[in-house]
């Protein structure tokens, strides 16, 4: 999970590097997003801040808004997942109690449009 993580901040790096319209989408946010395990064994803080991007490993950061999953096997079976498929697994893992959110749930949302928006 720690390389996967690292992997979608290097594509989120390079997305406000180059593309526009991730780069409008950032623009005007100052957000700290976490995703990790529940037990805390593997997480990444991603930071939005003047149009940047920045991030930092481990589970036991402050934020605005985490991912926290039961474990690895439900979370990479949604973040592996594509399009719709992703959204409905992302669903039926929060209904199974494999995935929550904590924090302002809006930058749940605004976190998967801007990721989106790299793909």
């Amino acid at each position: 999970m720690s390389l996967l993580l690292f992997i979608v901040y290097l594509k989120l790096r390079h997305a406000a590097a180059t593309n526009k319209a991730f780069q409008s989408h950032i623009s005007s946010f100052r957000i700290r997003f976490l995703i990790k395990a529940a037990d805390g064994g593997w997480g990444r803080l991603f930071i939005f801040e003047d149009g940047r991007v920045t991030s930092l490993p481990g589970a036991n950061h402050a934020c605005d808004a985490a991912l926290v999953w039961s474990g690895r096997k439900a979370a990479l079976n949604v973040m592996l997942a594509g399009g719709d498929d992703a959204a409905y697994r992302a669903f039926m893992a929060a209904a199974r109690g494999e995935m929550k959110v904590e924090g302002n749930v809006y930058y749940i949302q605004w976190f998967n449009d801007g990721v989106k928006l790299t793909m």
